[in-house]
């Protein structure tokens, strides 16, 4: 196994990877990607909260179609 000097193992060498890579980006870069982080979790939101409305819907109509027979 693989140690970095800390004793972590393979752990604190993708950590140490991990904070180099992070280290070479540019700012605008770690911007986008932050950006995209925020714009997915909108999207999953936007997405879950409609399903949810669209179930509530669909459940008052069959409710509604019920009542009539």
């Amino acid at each position: 196994m693989a140690t970095n000097g800390n004793g972590n193992g393979k752990h604190g060498l993708v950590a140490g990877i991990s904070d180099k890579l992070i280290r070479a980006l540019p700012p605008a870069f770690l911007l986008l990607i932050i950006m995209n982080i925020i714009f997915m979790g909108v999207a999953a939101y936007v997405f879950q909260h409609n399903t949810d409305l669209r179930n509530q819907m669909i459940q008052r109509i069959i409710e509604s179609c019920l009542k009539r027979e």
